[in-house]
């Protein structure tokens, strides 16, 4: 099976913050590109966490300093990777 993606992924492996239905999990940014990210988790997926829901990244080890948060849509979960789709920006949903 061949590979899908359009966008070039840059590695960076650095802490960042995904938000879902109201929890905060701490995780590893693996790589990012234009149209997503690969993060990594430290603990096993909760099982509230599902393929095509809504969720947020912050790209940032502290979420006060962040300079924005990112909507996306888990696009893959495979623990302890999870693939996030990111959602137009200004576009209305």
């Amino acid at each position: 099976m061949g590979e899908k993606r359009t966008s070039h992924r840059v590695g960076c492996f650095t802490k960042c913050f995904l938000y879902h239905d109201g929890a905060t999990y701490g995780c590893i940014l693996e790589n990012l590109s234009f149209s997503g990210a690969l993060i990594k988790m430290g603990r096993p997926l909760p099982d509230r966490l599902r393929q095509g829901d809504r969720c947020s990244l912050v790209l940032c080890g502290d979420p006060v300093i962040s300079p924005g948060e990112y909507n996306s849509t888990i696009a893959r979960l495979n623990f302890p990777r999870i693939g996030l789709h990111f959602q137009e920006k200004g576009g209305g949903a």
